[in-house]
């Protein structure tokens, strides 16, 4: 299998949280996309034949203007395990990660399959069983998140957890995007921010990763989740610290951690 070595490099950092440098810098000429795409691949599937099953997806650098800033040329985006999914109220173990952040974010559950290019918001929304409170905590293998954009789909998008409170919402019972949220540190507001935030509207971020996962062979199935990008920014994440993200309309979701 080609670039077997990266996928160990990766892998292994991720199992010892021990950061590496860019990935890119092992590789003559660095990384292309479609280089990064075939490293995440293979070690989803080594993930798949230890017995994890793909939980659903996630989008990064939603926000465009943030995106912009920072010079990359487009989203990202992650896969999702079954054993990254947390539930609100859980405590989150820190030495279990390497550099983690938390977002707080939208997230989508489909109640049929979705696929292809140009698929609009409206398409999104009529194959949504419901949408939910969400945080995402992140993490990069690579030290400091320091790389270049294609090592970010090698690293799995830097995706690591998510955690959700178990309730879902009908999107007609949501303006998803006016919905606001606010982040929380022990009854501290840290940051707040609105749904328009996730590409405009958040439905455009999954109508967004359809189309990716498209160029790749791939489409979103029945009952998958889709996080769709923070809509406030991306925090560190401290110890002994209680984190609630207080949204509009879809409630609450909680971690404590340790």
């Amino acid at each position: 299998m080609a670039f077997e070595k990266e996928m160990k490099i990766l892998a292994d950092a991720e199992k010892e949280r021990s950061p590496i440098g860019p990935l890119s810098d092992l590789v003559p000429g660095g990384l292309n996309l479609g280089d990064a795409h075939e490293i995440c691949e293979g070690n989803i599937q080594r993930r798949l034949e230890a017995g994890e099953k793909i939980a659903g997806y996630k989008v990064g650098f939603s926000n465009i203007p943030v995106r912009e800033k920072m010079g990359l040329p487009d989203s990202t985006y992650g896969y999702i395990m079954d054993t990254m999914v947390m539930e609100s109220g859980c405590e989150l173990q820190l030495d279990d990660l390497i550099a983690s952040k938390i977002e707080c974010e939208i997230c989508f559950k489909l109640s049929r399959d979705l696929s292809g290019k140009g698929l609009t918001a409206q398409d999104v929304l009529e194959a949504t069983e419901g949408v939910s409170a969400s945080f995402e905590i992140c993490d990069a293998r690579i030290k400091d998140w320091q790389c270049p954009y294609p090592d970010i789909f090698a690293d799995n998008g830097f995706s690591a957890r998510i955690v959700l409170p178990g309730a879902w919402h009908s999107v007609g019972d949501v303006d998803l995007i006016n919905e606001t949220v606010a982040l929380m540190q022990n009854d501290n507001k840290l940051a707040e921010g609105k749904g328009e935030m996730a590409m405009g509207h958040p439905a455009n971020a999954v109508a967004w990763l359809a189309g990716k996962l498209a160029d790749r062979g791939r489409s979103l199935k029945t009952g998958q989740i889709v996080m769709t990008g923070t809509l406030t920014p991306i925090m560190a994440i401290e110890r002994d610290a209680n984190y609630v993200a207080r949204f509009s309309s879809l409630g609450e979701v909680k971690i404590r951690v340790v």
